[in-house]
């Protein structure tokens, strides 16, 4: 993917999730450990809209913001990942809801 279409797919998908972001949906996940106030349906959308793609995947997760790294691991290539890297995400992992979905879309799909 080319740097600037990259670019503007990151940026497209946090004008989605500002867009998306609601208060009482932050409210409810925070009780539960979680950061981000989108609906889980409305993100899998994004997701879907995006497709399989493994460098916005990566910008995304770099983001540390817990929606968009909610998004990053469902279009990522699970087999793309090294196991530093992998080992480097389940650290940096900070809520429940990317664990598991860390754990369950990602690292349990890697050959490793």
């Amino acid at each position: 993917m080319a740097a600037d279409s990259l670019n503007i797919a990151y940026d497209n998908t946090f004008t989605k999730l500002r867009e998306l972001f609601d208060e009482r949906i932050l409210a409810v996940n925070e009780r539960h450990g979680d950061a981000h106030g989108v609906n889980l349906t409305k993100l899998r959308a994004i997701a879907k809209d995006l497709k399989k793609n493994q460098e916005l995947a990566v910008k995304l997760w770099a983001s540390d913001d817990s929606a968009a790294r909610l998004i990053a691991l469902l279009i990522c290539r699970p087999k793309e990942f090294s196991t530093d890297s992998l080992d480097a995400m389940l650290r940096e992992a900070r809520t429940p809801k990317v664990t598991d979905w860390l754990i369950n879309y990602v690292v349990k799909k890697h050959p490793e």
